[in-house]
C-alpha cells in the first residue's frame, strides 16, 4: 500500500512582521531585501500607506527614480498630508536635475509638515536663495630641518549657474621657500542623472613651483546603491616639466548618508617621464547635523610644487556649523617626505548666501 506524502505545510508569512523587517533592512543599507518583502506586504494590503512610502524609499537607493515616484505619487494620492512622500518626490526630482520641481515637491512638505526639521534643511539646500557659497581658509606648516615656514591662504566663490550647472572660481597665494605664486583656477559641474562631470582650467602667471598651466577633468557615476565609481585627470605644466595623473576610486555613502568612504588608486607620470604609483583614503562622519569629522591617508607621489615626491601623509578635521548659512573648518596634516618632514595647521570659514 502506497500512502501518499502529506502536502508541506503553508507558512504564513504576518505582513505586519514582514513590514517591519522590510523597514529594519532599508535603514541597514539593504533595500534590495527591503523592496522584496515590501512588495509581498503591499500584495497582502495593497492600501498600505507607509508600506509604499517605505518601498519608494527603498526604490530611491536603488537609484530606480521611475518606480520610486510612482510609489511616492501613489502616496500622496490617497494620503495628501504624507510629508514625507512629498519629500520623496523632491528627491526623485532634485536627482532628475529638476531644481524647480524639487521645489515645489518641498513645498508641498512644507505645508504637510510646518515644524519638519528635514523638510526644512531640504528647503534650505534647494533654495535658489542660497545657491552661492564663498570659502576662506588660510594654513601654516612646519618643515623640519630648521627649513623656512609654509603658508598658503585660498579665497573662492561658488554657484548654480543653471537648474544642472554650477561653476566655481578660486585663487590661491602661497609661499614656500621663499618663493611665492598664485593660482587662479575656474570650474565647471554639471549633474548628469545619478553622477556627475566636471573640468576645470588653472595656472599660476610668472610660477615659481605651481602649475603654468593646469587641466583638470573627471566625474563619478553610480554603479550600486551606495557606491559610486570615481574619475579624476589631470595635465600640469611645471616650471620643471609636466606632470599627468590618473586616479581611478571608488565613494561609498552608508548610515542614510552620514558615512562616506572614499579610495582612489593615484597615477602619476611625473616631470622625467617616470610613472609612479600610490594610494589615497579619506572617510567623513556625519556625527551631529552641525558637526562632522575627517580622517584620511594618503602612500603616493605629490607633485604640488613641481618635484614628484613620495609621500606618506595622515590627516584629520572637522566641520563645526555655527549657522545654517556659516560652517568652520579646522584641520591637520602630518607628510613624511623625502627630504623633510611638514605639518600643517588649516582654518577656515564657509558662507552660503
Amino acid at each position: 500500500m502506497i500512502v501518499a506524502p502529506e502536502p508541506a505545510p503553508i507558512v504564513q508569512v504576518d505582513p505586519e512582521s514582514l513590514y517591519q523587517s522590510a523597514v529594519a533592512d532599508r535603514m541597514a543599507g539593504r533595500p534590495e531585501a527591503a523592496v522584496i518583502k515590501l512588495e509581498q506586504v503591499l500584495a497582502a494590503r495593497p492600501e498600505d500607506v507607509d508600506a509604499r512610502l517605505n518601498l519608494g524609499l527603498a526604490l530611491l537607493a536603488l537609484e530606480r527614480l521611475g518606480p520610486a515616484e510612482a510609489a511616492f505619487q501613489a502616496v500622496v494620492e490617497r494620503a495628501p498630508n504624507y510629508a514625507d512622500a512629498w519629500t520623496g518626490l523632491a528627491r526623485v526630482a532634485q536627482r532628475r536635475g529638476d531644481l524647480a520641481g524639487a521645489r515645489g515637491f518641498a513645498e508641498q512638505a512644507r505645508r504637510a509638515a510646518p515644524g519638519s526639521a528635514e523638510v526644512a534643511a531640504l528647503q534650505a539646500a534647494l533654495s535658489p536663495e542660497l545657491a552661492w557659497r564663498v570659502d576662506l581658509s588660510a594654513a601654516r606648516s612646519r618643515l623640519s630641518g630648521g627649513l623656512p615656514d609654509w603658508t598658503e591662504t585660498r579665497l573662492s566663490l561658488s554657484g548654480r549657474l543653471r537648474e544642472a550647472w554650477t561653476g566655481s572660481l578660486a585663487v590661491e597665494a602661497t609661499e614656500r621657500f621663499d618663493d611665492r605664486d598664485v593660482y587662479l583656477e575656474g570650474r565647471l559641474d554639471r549633474s548628469v542623472g545619478p553622477g556627475e562631470v566636471y573640468v576645470a582650467v588653472g595656472g599660476a602667471f610668472d610660477a615659481d613651483y605651481r602649475p603654468e598651466a593646469a587641466l583638470l577633468a573627471g566625474g563619478r557615476v553610480r554603479i550600486m546603491a551606495g557606491l559610486d565609481a570615481t574619475l579624476d585627470a589631470s595635465l600640469a605644466r611645471y616650471p620643471t616639466g609636466t606632470v599627468t595623473a590618473l586616479h581611478p576610486g571608488l565613494a561609498a555613502d552608508l548610515a542614510e548618508s552620514r558615512l562616506q568612504l572614499a579610495a582612489r588608486w593615484i597615477n602619476v607620470r611625473d616631470e622625467n617621464g617616470e610613472h609612479r604609483d600610490g594610494w589615497a583614503a579619506t572617510a567623513r562622519w556625519q556625527a551631529t547635523d552641525r558637526f562632522a569629522m575627517r580622517l584620511g591617508y594618503a602612500d603616493a607621489p605629490e607633485s604640488s610644487d613641481g618635484a614628484t615626491v613620495e609621500v606618506a601623509a595622515w590627516s584629520v578635521g572637522a566641520d563645526i556649523g555655527l549657522t545654517d548659512r556659516f560652517v568652520f573648518r579646522v584641520g591637520y596634516l602630518s607628510e613624511d617626505r623625502d627630504a623633510y618632514d611638514r605639518d600643517e595647521l588649516s582654518l577656515g570659514l564657509g558662507w552660503r548666501f
